[in-house]
């Protein structure tokens, strides 16, 4: 391709993702959940600064029985009356994900490493197209990969790595699906957060988006740069 048609690409491109981050600003536009932090005031603090968990991830990432406005004005008119019990009145609102997340046994005698890596995806593996009421959980489109145990989100940067795995071990639907996530983030968040949480909406991490984006072009072709090119901008 010469110079001048090179330079027509470019602009028409760039003419056309312009006209695509417009027609997304107008038609989505930021939706930031409050996280559970201002949502529940007083009942959070008093919570997380209690001996009820040993874990500050574990009463955020709780599911509440009714909806945060309903809890906390039942908190503050109970928390001052003989007798209270911020546990009990915890347990009482709330429940814990079931599973409480996915765990990684050990290989089995003999089992190879190659074999016991591919048999770690359908565990590690999430769905959330929708979550409950009131959850911190974000849904998202495409299943994705999350670390495990404690954390049952997709995070941003760490994901790349596990692309990398993906794509090693043939699964490269999945990391198609992971990079699907994170573009639908930016468009409804306009930047990746640090993790699938309404808590973690505040932050985000090394923007790995690009390197995601060019991983999945090794097979799909340069298309995908166009695909993804009013994320990329966004993100940059």
């Amino acid at each position: 391709m010469s110079h001048a048609r090179l330079g027509r690409a470019l602009a028409a491109l760039s003419v056309w993702a312009a006209l695509a981050a417009g027609a997304r600003a107008q038609s989505v536009g930021p939706d930031y959940p409050v996280p559970p932090s201002i949502e529940y005031g007083d009942l959070y603090r008093d919570v997380e600064l209690s001996s009820i968990f040993s874990d500050s991830k574990t009463f955020p990432d709780l599911v509440p029985a009714a909806s945060p406005t309903e809890i906390t004005q039942e908190y503050d008119a109970a928390k001052g009356t003989p007798g209270f019990d911020l546990a009990s009145f915890v347990s009482q609102n709330f429940s814990g994900p079931v599973p409480p997340g996915p765990t990684v046994d050990p290989a089995s005698p003999g089992q190879g490493l190659l074999d016991y890596v591919a048999s770690l995806w359908p565990v590690l593996q999430q769905s959330t197209t929708s979550v409950p009421p009131y959850s911190t959980l974000l849904p998202l489109p495409y299943p994705y990969v999350v670390p495990g145990g404690r954390f049952r989100e997709i995070y941003y940067w760490d994901s790349y790595f596990t692309m990398l795995g993906l794509e090693q071990d043939g699964q490269h639907m999945l990391a198609s699906a992971m990079l699907k996530n994170f573009a639908y983030e930016i468009d409804h968040y306009d930047h990746i957060p640090n993790g699938n949480r309404s808590y973690y909406l505040s932050r985000s991490q090394p923007p790995f988006f690009s390197l995601m984006v060019g991983l999945i072009a090794e097979k799909d072709g340069v298309g995908t740069y166009v695909q993804y090119l009013p994320e990329l901008q966004a993100e940059y």
